[in-house]
């Protein structure tokens, strides 16, 4: 299934298509992290915080075949939240 279908079966409801989603993605949330902060655990949390951040606001991205991209931009941010507040 592709990225598109599974957000549009999350955003109806379907929690078991955003695991996958989830699961899809979070080694290149991981990576990102561990890129900008250098500490694996800190980056599981942060790569989890953008994923979990990606479920809330599920429902304003524009273009569901761009989930990745727009993932990739949640983590930079909330890696750049933690930064800035440690």
């Amino acid at each position: 299934m592709t990225d598109a279908e599974l957000v549009e079966k999350s955003l109806a409801g379907d929690r078991d298509a955003f695991g996958a989603l989830a699961e899809r993605h979070r080694p290149m949330a991981r990576r990102i992290a561990m890129g900008m902060v250098h500490n694996i655990d800190t980056a599981r949390e942060m790569a989890s915080e953008a994923i979990l951040q990606a479920y809330l606001t599920l429902d304003r991205l524009q273009r569901p075949e761009r989930f990745q991209s727009w993932l990739h931009g949640i983590v930079l941010n909330v890696c750049r939240a933690h930064l800035r507040d440690s």
